[in-house]
């Protein structure tokens, strides 16, 4: 394989990456990166194709080998990234310290995450100005580990930003948008005030079904989001078809291992324990929790999470 060879095997990566397939990604992605590593130890092509198997490792739940190939991409980056041109680091340095930020936040490791999360955004707004979607993104990046480390102030305002970015280049019911609603109904349900996120929740769901269908992926998980805020508003008749129509679609999806399933899990098991039915409850978090013992170490918040839920029952 040659040089050109090997970014053409990338591209074809990207190809499969932007259908959902991402073992066969990954299969390209492996291909391609075996010839600088050979070649070029330092090349941007390199550390490009690494983030893009570690955007692909995270959307299969494998968080430590994408953290591994994330931080090895920071690291290729760091030494030359005053000698790329403003275009490629503006494409290349959001991105890497982006993807190493979400892998160490979906590990649970969340004083690591904040780093690199922040220096995203910094480096967004050197290349873009304050004002662009790209920083918008990675403020998003930012409020969601701020949402799980229980900084829900500066998660809101790390939020608000963004989605005023968004609403400005995009209108208030765009798709881009919409993930702005998701993520400050996800906050509001996260402090328990879910008679203030409820509306957020619904508008997310609404616009994403509107644009994308019912069965869309990211309908589905616009919808379960909106289900946690019913289920605060204990309106367990309406969460629950929602949870059953999602799993239903997730396990064909994903397979029965992957972590939407187990959060979809978690709130169906939820929902009928609130309803009485008890036992039903616990088998579904007792489902949810083998999965996330899959996924995270025994210490991760999410496999606590479930744990508490279980000993609640």
């Amino acid at each position: 394989m040659n040089e050109d060879e090997a970014l053409a095997c990338h591209a074809h990566g990207q190809a499969h990456q932007a259908e959902g397939k991402h073992d066969e990604a990954l299969r390209d992605f492996e291909r391609a990166s075996a010839f600088f590593e050979h070649h070029d130890t330092r090349s941007p092509d390199l550390a490009n194709i690494l983030g893009d198997q570690a955007d692909s490792l995270l959307e299969l739940c494998r968080y430590s080998e994408a953290e591994r190939l994330a931080r090895r991409a920071v690291a290729i980056l760091g030494p030359i990234q005053d000698l790329l041109d403003a275009e490629t680091r503006g494409v290349l340095m959001p991105r890497a310290y982006g993807l190493h930020g979400r892998a160490l936040r979906e590990l649970g490791r969340y004083e690591e995450a904040e780093g690199p999360l922040k220096a995203a955004i910094h480096e967004a707004e050197q290349a873009f100005g304050h004002e662009h979607p790209q920083v918008a993104n990675e403020l998003n990046n930012y409020g969601i580990l701020c949402k799980y480390w229980g900084k829900f102030e500066e998660g809101e305002r790390t939020y608000r930003r963004a989605s005023g970015i968004l609403e400005a280049e995009f209108g208030k019911d765009s798709l881009e948008t919409a993930t702005l609603y998701h993520n400050l109904g996800g906050l509001e349900h996260a402090r328990g005030d879910y008679l203030k996120g409820e509306p957020l929740g619904r508008k997310a769901y609404e616009i994403r079904r509107a644009a994308l269908g019912d069965e869309h992926l990211a309908t589905l998980a616009d919808a379960v989001a909106w289900g946690g805020l019913l289920d605060g508003l204990e309106r367990y008749v309406e969460s629950i078809p929602i949870y059953r129509r999602a799993l239903a679609v997730y396990e064909e999806h994903f397979g029965h291992d992957h972590f939407e399933v187990a959060a979809t899990l978690n709130n169906l098991g939820l929902a009928y324990a609130s309803q009485g039915h008890v036992e039903e409850g616990r088998a579904q978090l007792e489902r949810c929790l083998a999965i996330k013992r899959k996924l995270f170490s025994d210490d991760h918040p999410e496999v606590k999470l479930t744990r508490e839920n279980l000993s609640s029952l």
